[in-house]
């Protein structure tokens, strides 16, 4: 039996822009090679807060250096909601919600309430809001 209708072409996803190698070694510098998440195992992959598929680019403060393989273990899984539930990672900052940008959302770094800047740096929310009412 046909169906009613054709089966639509599957989509193509175009192939994520490459992270800039300068926005790259200004995270690894960031992190020391150390996760950024729970600072306690060798930092392995590049993850974006704010997700590519919710507009995220590869600017340093979107992008953290965590532990884990893929999107499935370590800080890494964790961050893309595997155990925490989806909530709790917008909640610590690990995922930004499309309409937030990564620069004025605070992110749990290595324990601690942090900002993450575009010059490669983590502060603290004090340090951010001196910065940003000069």
């Amino acid at each position: 039996m046909s169906p009613a209708y054709p089966k639509p072409e599957p989509r193509k996803r175009a192939e994520p822009e490459p992270i800039p190698e300068g926005a790259r070694l200004a995270v690894e510098a960031r992190s020391a090679g150390m996760c950024e998440g729970c600072g306690l195992r060798r930092a392995t992959e590049v993850h974006h807060r704010k997700f590519r598929s919710r507009g995220g680019d590869n600017a340093v403060e979107n992008l953290l250096h965590l532990c884990g393989s893929g999107n499935h273990s370590g800080c890494h899984g964790a961050a893309h909601g595997s155990p925490p539930t989806p909530e709790r990672c917008s909640a610590i900052g690990w995922a930004v919600r499309a309409d937030e940008d990564p620069l004025a959302v605070p992110v749990i770094y290595r324990g601690r309430l942090r900002h993450l800047t575009a010059d490669g740096v983590a502060i603290t929310p004090e340090q951010y809001e001196r910065e940003t009412t000069r």
